[in-house]
Order: structure tokens, then C-alpha cells, then sequence
């Protein structure tokens, strides 16, 4: 065995330009695939620590609508929502939630939008200007590294981020205590028409307390920002607002190992829409299910091109090697002998593509890495730190899968030498 190893390295190091050419195509195939393997599990692992970092499992967000985190429902209009048919999450829901068995606590939040902020004295808004409201103190792990000397936040006291200090070249000491002001935006939420349905307004508040945090970028008071999402939409008072709106999302907390339960009954007997740990993990599990296929799929076309390159190769060899094929097989090599020469060539020649790619990618991975964090930082995925990482089990899968790929396609050229007639070979020229 040692010997039809060494000759069949001998083989392919006579025609080095050759070999390299042909492991090209398992080399592309490979690095699809470890992209696939690799870059799907990375993606879905740096979803869910982002996830993670600002969601316990045991937490659900509940809403009517068919998306409950991040929603921007800025300020409904009363002739708007009076029509709707949808479950509204007023006080009588918010105690039917307190009833279920499992439920700890009910946050109530507010997302409000439409408003143009600023730093007082600068000219230049914040660019996201959704604000938050959650009846949380700062002292709660949703919010993480809080500066200020009062975590609970007044009525006219405002959270900012870390982001926004960036943003207005402050510190946290810097910023506390200025006034950020909240202005009636001229644009519409989706698009660049003006908003002339929504009267003018501004809104004055203190900068309470800088926090670090993934999950927006401005906190205000839950009550304060009830009174604004009735003045905005024209509603008489916040009682009218909640019996005829509701609150935008509700964080529910639940007792560990009650989770599901808790859920089942929210969306089966109320007809809410829940957001929970379970719920992110199906989705992008069948996300990133989706794409691996799709990548799957382009992979095995460029495994069924590089294996068309091997047969080639190996079919041209045995025309150059015919009458050494005779040779060897004269002094007594058997066909089999032979079979398995050249299966360990086209063995090799997968064994160079998957090396090659492999250590491509892993270059490639390492080069990305910074950059892959930086724009998914941008994009507010603050808790990962790394995006790509080298799976060694992965690899060796991989670096046998082209192996394999290579022994198959060199499976036809092999019978070829194996059956030649060793008198027949002689006499080629």
C-alpha cells in the first residue's frame, strides 16, 4: 500500500500545473461549503447572543400586532384605530395576563416616534429617533453600565444611550443634566412625505442617566409618554388612550419552568402575539436553514464541476501513463493494484482542493472577522465581539467530503487503467 501511495503522489508531481488547476474546482466547492457550515452557525450565534444579551429566556414581549419588538407605532390617531379589529391591551387584559399561573411581573412599554431629537444648542438630530418608554429603573439588567445618581427615571427625566453621547461627542458626565428636546418631525415615519396630519410639538427633557444597551437609543418616563401619545393622537386623556389604543408591548416576566405555559395562554386563550426566546431560536433556525440550502446547493454544482475537472485529468493521465500502466502491470501489479493507484491520485488531488480552500477560507475569516463585527455593531449587534470561528470538526469533514469527492469522481478513469491489457498497453505509442 505504502508503494502504490508513493507512486501515485509520483503521478500527480509530474504534472504540478495540472494538479493545481484541477483542485481549483474542489478548492471553490470547499470554500462554499465552509462558508455554509461555518458562516450559518456564526450568523445564528451571533442572532442569539445578541438576543440573549437583552432578552432573558424566561421574558416574553407581548402585542397585538404581528411583530412585537421595535415597534413604531409613534402616535395613533384616534379616527384611525377606532376601526380596527384587534385584541387592545388595556387594564382589563394587563390583570387577565396577571392571572395566568407562571406570570411574575407586567412592564408596560411605549414606543414613540415621530420626533425629530436634539441636544439643545445643536443643530443636528440624533439619526434614530425612536424613544422608548418602560416602567424599568436603570438598575434592571435590561439596561447595562448605567451613570446618573437616580436609576428611576422622572417625568421629565430622559435615559440616552451610549450611542448618543458618541453621536454628540460628550461623556456621560458631559451629557447628564443638558436638555434633549424632542421636535415634531416634518417627515413621515416610512418615507420622505411631510407629516402634515400631526400638529407641531416640542418636548423638553433632562438627561437623567447614560446606559449601555443594545436596545434603542432614548428612555423617558412611561406616564410622560402616555400624555404625549394622547396629545399626539387627539384622544381626550390617557384612560380614552389605553381603552381605545393600548399599550404598545407588555414585558412580561415568568417563574422558570413556566415559560411555555405562560405563552401557550397568551396567544391561545387572549389572541396576543408573544415574542420569546423560543420564538427567535425557530426563527432563525429556519432562516438560516433556508440560506444553507440555497448555499448547499450552489456548493454541489461546484462539486460536480471540480469532479468533471478530475475525470478529465485522470482520463488524459492514463492516455500519458498507457504505457507505464503496461509496465507495471507486466512485472506483476494487479488490477486492482492498479484501481487503487489511481483512486489514490484522484484521492489526493480533493485532499490538495480541500487544503487549499480550507486555509483560504480560514485567511479569508480572519481578515473579515474586524470588519464583520464592526458593521454588525452598526447595525446595534453590540454583544458580538467575533463573528467567524474555526470549527476544527467542521474542517475535517470537510477536508474528508473532498476526499471523497475526488475518489468518486476518479472512480470510472481507475477501472479504465485497471481493465488496459498489459500487451495492448506496451505497444501504445
Amino acid at each position: 500500500m505504502v508503494k502504490m501511495f508513493k507512486y501515485a503522489v509520483s503521478l500527480i508531481s509530474r504534472r504540478k500545473l495540472r494538479t493545481f488547476l484541477t483542485s481549483l474546482g474542489i478548492m471553490i466547492a470547499v470554500m462554499l461549503m465552509t462558508f455554509i457550515l461555518f458562516g450559518m452557525t456564526d450568523l445564528q450565534d451571533a442572532v442569539l447572543t445578541q438576543f440573549n444579551s437583552v432578552f432573558k429566556p424566561t421574558d416574553l414581549y407581548v402585542s397585538n400586532s404581528s411583530f412585537a419588538m421595535g415597534g413604531v407605532s409613534s402616535a395613533p390617531r384616534k379616527e384611525d384605530v377606532q376601526n380596527e379589529e384587534k385584541v387592545v391591551i388595556d387594564n382589563n387584559v394587563v390583570e387577565s395576563i396577571k392571572s395566568i399561573e407562571g406570570v411574575e411581573e407586567i412592564h408596560r412599554i411605549f414606543a414613540v416616534a415621530g420626533f425629530d431629537v436634539y441636544l439643545q444648542g445643536d443643530d443636528i438630530p440624533y439619526p434614530r429617533s425612536l424613544i422608548q418608554a418602560v416602567d424599568l429603573s436603570a438598575d434592571n439588567e435590561l439596561f447595562v453600565n448605567f451613570t446618573g445618581d437616580d436609576p428611576v427615571l422622572k417625568e421629565n427625566g430622559i435615559f440616552v444611550s451610549n450611542y448618543v453621547t458618541s453621536f454628540f461627542e460628550l461623556s456621560a458626565d458631559e451629557i447628564i443634566g443638558k436638555n434633549i428636546v424632542l421636535k415634531s418631525s416634518q417627515i413621515n415615519n416610512f418615507g420622505s412625505t411631510p407629516n402634515t396630519n400631526t400638529p407641531a410639538q416640542e418636548y423638553t427633557f433632562i438627561v437623567q442617566g447614560v446606559v449601555e444597551t443594545d436596545n434603542s437609543a432614548f428612555w423617558i418616563n412611561s406616564d410622560r409618554a402616555l400624555e404625549i401619545l394622547a396629545q399626539r393622537g387627539g384622544f381626550k386623556d390617557k384612560e380614552e388612550y389605553i381603552q381605545t389604543v393600548g399599550y404598545s408591548q407588555l414585558l412580561v416576566s415568568t417563574q422558570d419552568g413556566k415559560t411555555s405555559q405562560v405563552e401557550d395562554a397568551l396567544v391561545n386563550d387572549l389572541g396576543l402575539t408573544v415574542i420569546s426566546t423560543k420564538t427567535i431560536v425557530d426563527f432563525v433556525s429556519t432562516l438560516t436553514a433556508g440560506l444553507t440550502i440555497a448555499l448547499i446547493i450552489f456548493g454541489s454544482i461546484s462539486a460536480i464541476v471540480a469532479s468533471i475537472g478530475i475525470i478529465n485529468t485522470m482520463i488524459m493521465s492514463i492516455y500519458e501513463q498507457t504505457k507505464e500502466i503496461g509496465i507495471i502491470k507486466a512485472i506483476g501489479a494487479s488490477d486492482f493494484q492498479v484501481l487503487v493507484i489511481f483512486l489514490i491520485q484522484a484521492g489526493l488531488i480533493g485532499l490538495i482542493g480541500g487544503l487549499l480552500g480550507l486555509s483560504i477560507t480560514y485567511l479569508l475569516m480572519k481578515v473579515a472577522d474586524p470588519y464583520v463585527v464592526k458593521l454588525l455593531s452598526d447595525q446595534g449587534f453590540t454583544a458580538v465581539t467575533t463573528f467567524f470561528h474555526f470549527q476544527p470538526l467542521n474542517a475535517l469533514y470537510i477536508t474528508l467530503s473532498s476526499i471523497l469527492v475526488g475518489i468518486i469522481a476518479g472512480i470510472y478513469p481507475a477501472m479504465k487503467a485497471a481493465k488496459l491489457d498489459p500487451v495492448n498497453a506496451l505497444r501504445y505509442e
